[in-house]
């Protein structure tokens, strides 16, 4: 989210966004225990194989789920009135659905977030776009690996993906929606020639581009070797002052000087699955609470009793904290659908009062 690209004919959305500003403002600039966004996975069925699917889509991991529409507008009325600002509908690949992704687009009410879908976008065309504008998404993040068309689709496993899916950032930007570029960035690619290429092209198309770190899990459970190193790190925020166009989620979006960190912001972006298990993030396989269990209040009043996700952190946990990682995120085996148990993993030490 940036201040510019928000939909300003939504008054709810704006009062909350002036809430988040005064916060980061009052906190030195860090998010704290401030709740920010949700991220559902509404459902894991994918027409894509990706190799390094964070869900587990490509092996059939739960494509069936669906979290039931009158949960989901309980989720959001109390995401509302706890303040959550933001609202990313996952997959998966939600339009593959386009009916079922209406109906939770009503229930989830988008008047009252700055509300995104993440896409591969291979199923975008005008009409659809239409269709998601008139039920209030404000914007689509479209996944992109290569400037080089034969890579991405060998990663994303189908033939034409990256046509698509640059296509796919053409209708969106000319529907008015804000279009998102969204981009892995791991030790393989930090400094590479490619990567530039992609973020040149974003800017010259005047799209945002999402940065996500490469994290092991999911499909790329256990392979370290993928995590960005510090200089990997410090390169990525020198291509944030160079390009000035480049999000990352724990980075200060009122920044002017594009330098303020936020913090890791596990827990204030909290991963909902299609069964209802809250996990920390998308990243952190780390279940702490169950949406037919527990409120949200509660789900995120527990999470922020784990030091890890409450203290700050300049770091990802998932993508770039290689001691968390190893110690609590790179269990075999663990997945969205298989989280392990916070109070499995963590100590007593590893909780505050």
């Amino acid at each position: 989210m940036t201040v510019k690209s928000l939909w300003f004919n939504k008054p709810r959305l704006v009062e909350k966004v002036k809430k988040f500003h005064d916060h980061l403002r009052k906190n030195d600039g860090k998010i704290g225990t401030y709740h920010r966004g949700i991220e559902l996975n509404y459902n894991n069925a994918c027409n894509l194989r990706c190799k390094y699917c964070f869900t587990n889509s490509p092996k059939g991991d739960h494509v069936k789920d669906f979290l039931p529409i009158p949960k989901l507008k309980e989720i959001a009325d109390e995401a509302d009135e706890l303040g959550f600002l933001e609202w990313d509908l996952q997959g998966g690949e939600l339009l593959l659905r386009p009916d079922r992704l209406f109906e939770a687009l009503d229930a989830i009410k988008p008047d009252r977030f700055y509300l995104y879908v993440t896409t591969n976008g291979f199923k975008v065309d005008r009409k659809m776009i239409k269709e998601l504008g008139k039920h209030g998404v404000s914007r689509m993040s479209v996944s992109l690996d290569s400037m080089d068309p034969e890579f991405h689709d060998e990663m994303r496993g189908r033939k034409d993906s990256w046509r698509r899916a640059m296509q796919a950032l053409e209708y969106i930007q000319e529907a008015g929606m804000d279009p998102y570029l969204n981009v892995t960035v791991g030790h393989y690619n930090a400094k590479s020639q490619d990567l530039r290429l992609l973020l040149d092209y974003s800017k010259k198309k005047r799209y945002r581009t999402l940065v996500n770190v490469a994290c092991p899990t999911g499909m790329w459970n256990q392979v370290h070797d993928v995590v960005c190193d510090d200089e990997d790190i410090e390169h990525i925020r020198q291509l944030r002052k160079e390009y000035k166009n480049l999000n990352r989620n724990l980075w200060n979006p009122f920044d002017p000087k594009l330098e303020k960190i936020m913090g890791c912001t596990t827990v204030n972006r909290m991963y909902i699955t299609a069964l209802g298990d809250v996990l920390a993030c998308p990243y952190v396989h780390i279940k702490i609470g169950n949406v037919f269990k527990n409120s949200l209040k509660e789900i995120s009043e527990y999470g922020f009793r784990i030091k890890h996700f409450r203290n700050y952190s300049e770091k990802c946990l998932a993508g770039e904290d290689l001691n968390f990682i190893k110690k609590f995120n790179s269990t075999p085996g663990k997945t969205i659908f298989n989280p392990v148990n916070a109070e499995e993993i963590f100590s007593k030490e590893d909780f505050v009062d």
